[in-house]
C-alpha cells in the first residue's frame, strides 16, 4: 500500500474522521488533502508528521502499517485455565479460515507430541 492509501484507511477505520476534518486541522483545502490520500501529491516527512498527529498515530505506525491485523493472546492463570484468544481485524474470511486451520493443526501436533512424551515416560 502507498502512504496515501494507508492514511485514508487509518482515517476511515481508526480515527473515523472525514477528509474535511483532517484538511481543516491541517489548514488545507479538502481537495489538497484528498490529493495526499490519493497519492496525487507527494507527502513530505513534515506533512506526514502533521497528518499523523491529527489522526492520533505516529509516522512510524503509518510507515509500518499493514492492512490486516491479527492479535493473539495466550493466557494461563493460576486456576489451570489456559488457552488462546484470537482476534482478527481486517482479515478476509479466507485468511481467517486459513489461520484457524493453522491453529487447529498446531493443537493436533501439540497433542500428538504430548502423547509421545507420556508414552516414553510410562
Amino acid at each position: 500500500m502507498k502512504v496515501g492509501e494507508i492514511l485514508k484507511e487509518i482515517r476511515e477505520k481508526h480515527s473515523r474522521m472525514r477528509q474535511e476534518d483532517v484538511a481543516k486541522a491541517l489548514g488545507l483545502s479538502t481537495k489538497a488533502y484528498a490529493n495526499i490520500e490519493n497519492d496525487v501529491t507527494d507527502i513530505t516527512l513534515k506533512r506526514l508528521q502533521e497528518v499523523t498527529e491529527v489522526l492520533g498515530v505516529t509516522p512510524e505506525y503509518v510507515l509500518s502499517y499493514q492492512d490486516r491485523s491479527t492479535y493473539t493472546n495466550v493466557f494461563n492463570n493460576y486456576d489451570g485455565n489456559q488457552g488462546t484468544i484470537n482476534m482478527y481485524q481486517g482479515c478476509s474470511s479466507d485468511q481467517i479460515k486459513n489461520l484457524e486451520e493453522q491453529v487447529d493443526k498446531s493443537k493436533r501436533d501439540a497433542n500428538r507430541l504430548q502423547a509421545r512424551v507420556q508414552t516414553r515416560n510410562n
